[in-house]
């Protein structure tokens, strides 16, 4: 359906077909660029910017929002500098990291995992603090340790919103790091693959490279989060499948 509608404004829209291409050039423009191996390599190598610095963003805001919920000398000192960050726009960092860590791969890489890492802290402390106060004295109570109450109870008590963190951290290392890479001249990328494009008015391309980003987000989200969920929290009754 949506596609008919993209055809129908593509051939009676306002915008000449170099503007806005049908459906078809779209199409053939994705079949052309992977055979080509253009699309592979530049998807490859935002994939492992992404899986790297949003790896780093997870680490840091899962500790540091546990910290949080479970200490309450680090959320006194850590909740007004993540709640003053958490809203600022990854982007407007941007230059900082580029006057720090220069161009290329390590500005954009440690941009994403900063910029991920709020979203993943915010949620991560929410669900510690959600954890009812009866589950860990009953812990307690039958004798369990830090560890144990950590692993047993704590964790697994947070992980929805955990889980939800993660999900919000995704969308924001993603949209940050397309970005960047238009900003920090990386050689290779989707976004680079973009931005190029748009020198020459290639829209069917850029638009290709925009599928891409959502087909892989699509691609995570069925392979990756859904299944940590179902063999998880699902599993144990925390959710409805």
């Amino acid at each position: 359906m949506a596609a008919t509608i993209w055809q129908a404004f593509a051939w009676w829209g306002p915008f000449p077909p170099k503007l806005f291409p049908g459906v078809d050039k779209i199409v053939s423009a994705f079949v052309r660029l992977i055979v080509t191996g253009i699309l592979p390599v530049h998807a490859f190598w935002t994939l492992v910017r992404l899986v790297v610095g949003f790896g780093l963003g997870a680490a840091l805001g899962v500790a540091v929002g546990m910290a949080m919920g479970r200490s309450r000398w680090a959320e006194d000192l850590l909740l007004p500098i993540v709640s003053v960050g958490n809203p600022i726009p990854g982007l407007a960092y941007a230059p900082l990291f580029v006057i720090w860590f220069g161009l290329g791969d390590l500005p954009a890489i440690l941009l994403v995992g900063f910029a991920a890492s709020f979203p993943v802290a915010v949620n991560t402390w929410t669900g510690v603090k959600a954890v009812k106060e009866i589950w860990i004295r009953a812990a307690r109570s039958m004798g369990a340790g830090e560890r144990q109450l950590f692993r047993k109870v704590v964790l697994p008590g947070a992980l929805p919103y955990l889980l939800t963190g993660l999900r919000l951290g995704l969308a924001r290392a993603w949209r940050v790091l397309i970005a960047v890479e238009m900003l920090t001249s990386v050689r290779l990328g989707l976004g680079w693959l973009i931005f190029g494009a748009r020198e020459f008015l290639n829209t069917d391309v850029m638009l290709a490279g925009i599928a891409v980003i959502g087909l892989v987000g699509l691609g995570l989200e069925k392979l990756v989060f859904e299944r940590l969920e179902r063999f998880t929290v699902v599993r144990w009754g925390m959710m409805t499948a």
